[in-house]
């Protein structure tokens, strides 16, 4: 989760100039006005799941339309192809996966793992990448549209999960969504090795985004660079859980002190 919204901020420094400027605060207040309004229209027209997840993979669709036609480059021997750092290895390109599953996947245990992983990373990632504008805040730029719609998108529907308590965040939800993370980095790290001529960079395992950063570098060389990561996503999952594993305990303690009354 944390890994994924990190990979937004520091990816997001690339395009610093853009950030908060007047035409970056207009996007945010689309954005904020998009949450709200499907916030507001999920809960009066009560938003079933299925709901929820169609509007959803509506969005997805467009979105990844919008990407596809507007990242495809010249093939060698003619033609073209999809720029194979468009592919989707990223952890925000991975839920679009997901959220297919939650959609068209049969109910059980695994849907419900599926649920409680997207919400926590699409609330912090999508928050993270619309504060944080990869793409530059341009309006007559594609990939900004795409970006800024998609991110929104996702972020409504994190929140929709956990304030319609679809998604279960404590102490189980918590240990299940670091072991998806940590396949996920070792997943990424053979495919960032298979498609190095390439120069992949998939969730940043590779190098920094940026040089100079005064945390994430390599200054102290590759696997202290990739300790740090791992670090500050194990760090950000915690955070994010702690509320929710609290109030869980809280609620067994209250439920064994009423059967032991």
């Amino acid at each position: 989760m944390f890994t994924y919204a990190l990979n937004g901020i520091i990816c997001g420094l690339q395009g610093r100039g853009h950030m908060f400027t007047t035409k970056h605060f207009i996007w945010i207040g689309i954005c904020i006005l998009f949450i709200l309004i499907m916030n507001h229209y999920a809960k009066k027209e009560d938003f079933t799941l299925q709901n929820a997840c169609y509007f959803f993979m509506f969005i997805c669709l467009l979105s990844e339309t919008t990407k596809m036609m507007s990242d495809m480059i010249p093939s060698t021997h003619g033609g073209m192809h999809l720029n194979p750092q468009s592919l989707p290895f990223h952890i925000c390109s991975i839920l679009l996966f997901i959220a297919a599953y939650i959609t068209f996947g049969k109910d059980g245990p695994l849907k419900q793992k599926m649920i409680n992983f997207f919400a926590v990373v699409g609330t912090c990632g999508g928050i993270a990448a619309i504060l944080i504008p990869t793409y530059g805040v341009e309006f007559n730029v594609a990939n900004v549209y795409q970006c800024f719609m998609y991110h929104a998108a996702l972020t409504w529907f994190s929140l929709y999960l956990i304030r319609f308590k679809h998604a279960n965040l404590g102490m189980q939800a918590f240990k299940d969504n670091l072991v998806v993370l940590f396949a996920l980095l070792i997943f990424n790290l053979y495919m960032n090795s298979i498609l190095a001529v390439y120069d992949t960079n998939f969730m940043f395992i590779v190098r920094p985004p940026l040089e100079g950063l005064p945390f994430l570098n390599l200054d102290h060389g590759y696997y202290i660079y990739l300790f740090r990561v791992i670090m500050l996503g194990v760090i950000g999952l915690s955070l994010f859980h702690l509320p929710f594993i609290v109030k869980e305990r809280k609620s067994c303690e209250t439920e064994s002190d009423f059967n032991i009354a």
